[in-house]
C-alpha cells in the first residue's frame, strides 16, 4: 500500500485524495445503450423478452420461477452450522430494525383542525440478490428483514441463479418467507420487477446490489418504481494509532479489497509513520499469501492508501471528506474521535468491531451509501419501506379563521381558482 503524508491544511486538493474521491468508473456508452435496449424490449414484449434474455445471459434452461420443490431441496442442503448462523443473524438484524418502526400520528390544531401523517408499508418489494461468482445470503437478510419489520406483505426476489439456487441463500429465503424467486439478473431482471409482465406483477420498490447492468437499470427505472440507492464499489477507511494490531488492521482493509471490481477503496489514516509502515507491510504479506491475490493486489495498487496526518482532527476531516461506506476507529480511545465524524455509512469502534461483524451479524444494516454519498444518504432501514400520506381535516371554524390568509397566498401566486375554492367556503 502506498503511504502518503498529508501536511497541508488544504489536503482536499492533494492528488491522492482527489483520486479516491473520483474513483467511480463510468459505464461505457455501449453498456448504457444495452441497458436501454433491454428495458425497452421488456416493457414492450413482457415475459417473452425476459425469458429470452435469461436464456441468453443467464443460461436458463427451464422455467423462470424457482419452484417450491427447488427451494426446499436447495435449502435442505445447507450445513447445520450455516443454518444456525443464518437464523441468529436474522434474529439480530430483526431486533435492531424493530427500533426503527414508525407509527401514524395526528394532532388537533388551535382552531379545531386535525393534521397528521398516515404511515403505511409498501405493498410489494423486489430484492436483487447477486449470484454467479458469489453467494450472498447476507444481502437477502439485510434487505428482507427491514421490509418484513415495516410490514411489507409481498417480496419478490431476483437472482442470476439459473444453474441452481445456492443452499445458504435458499435457507435464508425460507427463514424470511420469501418464496417468489426468479432465476435471472441484470437489466432484464430489473425490468421484470419495474414494469411487470403478464405473469409477474410489478413492484413498488427495488432494493439490493447487482452488476453494472442492474445498477444502470435501477437508475433508469427510478420514478416508475422507487429504488434504494445506486451501489458503487465497496469502501473502508480505518483510523488507527500505534496501539492497534497492524495485522488486524491489514486484514480489515483486505476484507474490502477482495470484492473484486478493482475499484474498492482501501484507506488507512494514522498520525504515526511507523504504524503506517507496519500496516502496509502486513497488508503486503497477507495479499501475497491470499487465495484472492490477483484481485486484492489490483485494488491495493489502484486505491489502497495509508495517509499520515498531523493529528486526528485532520484525520476526521479527511474521513468526512471521503465519506466512506465503512469507517473503523481503532485507537487508544476510539470514542474520543466519534464526535468528529459526520459522514460515514457505518462506524465501527474498537479493535474487536471488525467490519465483517456488521456485514453479517451485529444487526445494523449493511446496505450502505458508497462513493462519498454518505454525505447525504443513510443506511437501508425500515423507514425505506414505508410511504407517508399527509392528513388534513379543517372545520368550518378553522377555515373561517385562516381562509383569508390562504386566499391571499393564492392571489400572490396568481392562482385565481385556488383562492376562489377557499373564498366560496367562507
Amino acid at each position: 500500500m502506498k503511504i502518503v503524508s498529508l501536511k497541508s491544511a488544504n489536503f482536499l486538493k492533494h492528488p491522492e485524495v482527489a483520486l479516491l474521491r473520483g474513483r467511480e468508473p463510468s459505464p461505457s456508452p455501449e453498456v448504457q445503450k444495452t441497458v436501454w435496449d433491454i428495458l425497452a424490449r421488456v416493457r414492450a414484449e413482457g415475459h417473452a423478452a425476459v425469458l429470452d434474455y435469461a436464456r441468453r445471459f443467464d443460461g436458463l434452461k427451464g422455467g423462470l420461477q424457482v419452484t417450491p420443490a427447488e427451494l426446499r431441496k436447495a435449502a435442505d442442503r445447507v450445513s447445520p452450522a450455516v443454518r444456525a448462523a443464518i437464523k441468529k443473524a436474522i434474529a439480530n438484524v430483526r431486533a435492531f430494525h424493530l427500533k426503527q418502526r414508525e407509527k401514524s400520528w395526528d394532532f388537533r390544531g388551535a382552531h379545531g383542525e386535525t393534521l397528521g401523517q398516515i404511515i403505511r408499508p409498501l405493498q410489494r418489494v423486489g430484492i436483487y440478490v447477486p449470484g454467479g461468482a458469489g453467494v450472498y445470503p447476507s444481502t437477502l437478510i439485510m434487505n428482507a428483514v427491514p421490509a418484513r419489520v415495516a410490514g411489507v406483505p409481498e417480496i419478490a426476489m431476483i437472482s442470476p441463479c439459473a444453474q441452481g439456487l445456492d443452499p445458504a441463500v435458499a435457507c435464508a429465503a425460507r427463514e424470511l418467507d420469501v418464496s417468489e424467486i426468479y432465476k435471472t439478473g441484470g437489466a432484464q431482471a430489473v425490468g421484470l420487477l419495474a414494469y411487470g409482465t403478464e405473469k409477474v406483477r410489478r413492484v413498488d420498490k427495488i432494493v439490493g446490489p447487482g452488476n453494472v447492468y442492474a445498477a444502470l437499470a435501477k437508475k433508469e427505472v427510478f420514478g416508475t418504481v422507487d429504488i434504494d440507492m445506486i451501489a458503487g464499489p465497496s469502501e473502508i477507511l480505518v483510523i488507527f494509532d500505534e496501539t492497534a494490531d497492524p495485522d488486524w488492521i491489514a486484514a480489515d482493509l483486505l476484507s474490502q479489497a477482495e470484492h473484486g471490481s478493482g475499484y474498492e477503496a482501501v484507506i488507512g489514516v494514522t498520525t504515526s509513520l511507523r504504524a503506517a509502515k507496519w500496516v502496509a507491510e502486513c497488508a503486503r504479506a497477507q495479499a501475497e499469501s491470499s487465495p484472492k491475490r490477483v484481485v486484492v493486489e489490483k485494488a491495493l495498487e489502484r486505491f489502497g492508501r495509508i495517509f499520515v496526518v498531523p493529528d486526528f482532527k485532520t484525520g476526521c476531516e479527511l474521513a468526512n471528506a471521503l465519506a466512506p461506506e465503512h469507517l473503523e476507529i481503532v485507537t487508544r480511545n476510539p470514542r474520543a474521535l466519534l464526535p468528529g465524524i459526520r459522514n460515514a455509512g457505518a462506524i465501527f469502534l474498537g479493535p474487536y468491531s471488525s467490519e465483517p461483524v456488521g456485514d453479517y451479524f451485529a444487526g445494523p444494516n449493511h446496505v450502505l451509501p458508497t462513493n462519498g454519498s454518505a454525505r447525504f444518504f443513510s443506511p437501508l432501514g425500515v423507514y425505506d419501506f414505508y410511504k407517508r400520506t399527509s392528513l388534513i381535516e379543517y372545520t368550518p371554524r378553522a377555515l373561517s379563521k385562516e381562509g383569508a390568509k390562504i386566499a391571499a397566498l393564492a392571489d400572490a401566486e396568481g392562482f385565481f381558482h385556488h383562492a376562489a375554492a377557499v373564498r366560496k367556503r367562507m
